[in-house]
């Protein structure tokens, strides 16, 4: 017997025991045989199955997926506390699926060669199973994972195959009727892109408009979300709540509570599937970057779009972290121009509320090398900021990056739904960290993104509540540094959002002003007061830093400060995700 087919017979005698008695030594005695083939374990495994009595038996079919899919030996030893809640976590969604959908994936993973690697059994896993899928690439913006595990994940991004090219072509023909013969559609053969939810299909037709046949994509709903949809989101609802009344027997959940993660997911994927919401975001995207050079929304084609189908011009180029491989220069022009689209527009812009894209993961920002563009894709998801909270986050970078403690601890305050000024005992420990946070600064570090995400995890996890719209715009950093990390990780974003601030228009740091045709559309949420704020606290940053040196090598010794100022320089905190 194989090594494979011995895996195999484990495997399957593993299920043998959710089985009633009686119907075990026949099928023992088949998968036992030296040369069974695919075709005959497929069958056994499948009169198995048929005989699992799946609602009493969850717990059993757990432990066997568990068995299956280990997947908790690809997380790395700094997560190792993670570890139980990935192997729970995986057991409890594949046990609680429906048997119509656990049953062909049991079958799949036990007819799959041995030697495939874990990660790639990952991948098919969660095949048609988007609540996995957005999960995965929730966790694939870690910059703390293992690479190969990171690896697996990003291609979560924009390498799911979970439908076909019939079943789509089917599905925009089905709908639209009629109008393919009227805008003479021709469908590509191939499937462009797929994601969670939906699946991209490259088409031409004849535009009336302009008379000329122009290039468009149809992104289409999968046929499968409609089925699958109620129980995904029930899914991740059980989930929460089992993590929840579990707690105390992870001690990774002593600090983090997952059901944020898990309300993101249903979040995200009730976004995903809201097409006319989509419609109308992309609509005014287009029409709030029309006058920003350097920067390309697709336009929406309305008369070819339906509630499950949004259709759009097709704009060509290649992902972002992709974008000029051999050129260091290009790249960081490429991270400047994303930190100023997605960041530095939305915060300065004149409208009221402000608009930013949520999801602006490596799958969504798409670069045209030739006319040095950036693509910004998926406007599914959008969040809104007012000018008081984007003025206290403006002041929250600044004042990080000038350490001043007392303007972090104002834009905290500011952006928080606890009234600071009346909890005392809140406001006590909001300073805590805060001199904690700077403390922790090294002389030589030049505090970052990263640093303010620190930050902001280690004030939330202590029980300060902000509003949800600072939440999102968090994640959305969060995403960002790591898409950053990836392009041009000495790009920082201080520098881009003080040269803002002191040109006082939208104008790129970029060569050639890469970004703002209009200074008019640009809008300071930061009063004079603090400008003026904020000039005296440069003009005494040298003093205050020198200050906070001489605290810091009276409390550490000057030995013991020197070998940590050489030791760690270069070292930054990683954000809680």
């Amino acid at each position: 017997m194989t090594e494979h087919q011995k895996a195999n017979t484990a495997i399957i005698q593993e299920l043998l025991a959710l089985l009633p008695a009686q119907s075990v030594p026949t099928l023992l005695a088949l998968v036992s045989e030296d040369d069974i083939s695919p075709e005959q374990t497929e069958a056994a495994v499948k009169e198995i199955l048929e005989g699992i009595d799946w609602d009493t038996q969850r717990e059993q079919l757990g432990e066997l997926i568990s068995q299956l899919m280990p997947l908790e030996t690809l997380v790395p030893d700094i997560y190792r506390d993670w570890r139980p809640i990935v192997r729970d976590a995986v057991a409890f969604i594949g046990s609680y699926l429906s048997p119509a959908r656990l049953a062909p994936k049991l079958i799949e993973q036990i007819m799959l060669p041995s030697e495939l690697p874990l990660e790639q059994r990952l991948i098919i896993l969660i095949a048609q199973v988007p609540s996995l899928q957005k999960i995965g690439q929730i966790v694939a913006r870690n910059q703390n994972l293992d690479p190969a595990f990171r690896r697996e994940l990003t291609r979560l991004e924009n390498a799911i195959q979970d439908t076909t090219p019939a079943d789509i072509q089917t599905e925009i023909e089905g709908q639209l009727g009629q109008q393919f013969e009227d805008y003479s559609i021709e469908l590509d053969d191939e499937i462009q892109a797929e994601a969670s939810v939906s699946a991209a299909m490259g088409f031409s037709w004849h535009n009336p408009t302009t008379g000329k046949r122009e290039r468009g994509v149809f992104k289409v709903l999968k046929p499968h979300i409609n089925d699958y949809f109620s129980e995904e989101l029930e899914l991740l609802h059980g989930l929460a709540h089992f993590f929840e009344t579990n707690r105390h027997k992870y001690m990774a959940l002593s600090k983090v509570n997952l059901g944020d993660l898990f309300d993101d997911v249903r979040l995200l994927l009730k976004q995903e599937v809201d097409f006319p919401n989509e419609q109308a975001n992309l609509k005014a995207a287009y029409r709030r970057y029309a006058n920003i050079r350097g920067v390309r929304i697709p336009r929406l084609i309305a008369e070819l779009s339906t509630p499950t189908i949004t259709t759009m011009s097709q704009e060509n180029g290649v992902k972002a972290t992709e974008a000029f491989a051999k050129s260091r220069v290009r790249r960081v022009e490429v991270a400047s121009r994303i930190i100023e689209a997605l960041i530095m527009i939305p915060l300065f812009a004149e409208e009221e509320p402000a608009t930013f894209h949520a999801d602006p993961h490596a799958g969504n920002l798409f670069y045209d090398e030739k006319r040095r563009e950036l693509i910004l894709l998926d406007w599914a998801l959008t969040e809104q900021l007012n000018r008081q909270e984007r003025r206290s986050i403006v002041l929250l970078m600044l004042a990080v990056a000038l350490r001043d403690k007392r303007y972090i601890f104002k834009a905290i305050a500011k952006l928080s739904t606890d009234n600071l000024s009346k909890d005392q005992t809140k406001a006590k420990i909001v300073r805590r960290h805060v001199a904690q946070f700077i403390s922790h600064l090294s002389p030589l570090t030049v505090p970052g993104i990263t640093h303010v995400l620190s930050l902001l995890d280690s004030i939330i996890l202590s029980g300060i509540t902000v509003s949800a719209s600072l939440l999102m715009f968090r994640k959305v950093l969060f995403t960002l540094d790591g898409v950053l990390q990836d392009i041009a990780p000495e790009t920082p974003m201080e520098p881009i959002l003080a040269w803002q601030v002191a040109k006082g228009r939208t104008k790129s740091v970029c060569p050639q002003n890469l970004l703002s045709k209009s200074p008019a559309s640009f809008y300071s949420p930061l009063s004079h007061f603090d400008r003026l704020a904020l000039t005296w606290s440069v003009q005494t940053f040298g003093v205050r830093a020198g200050l906070q040196t001489g605290r810091k090598i009276k409390n550490m010794g000057l030995r013991k400060f020197r070998s940590t100022l050489f030791g760690t320089r270069s070292a930054s905190p990683k954000p809680l995700k």
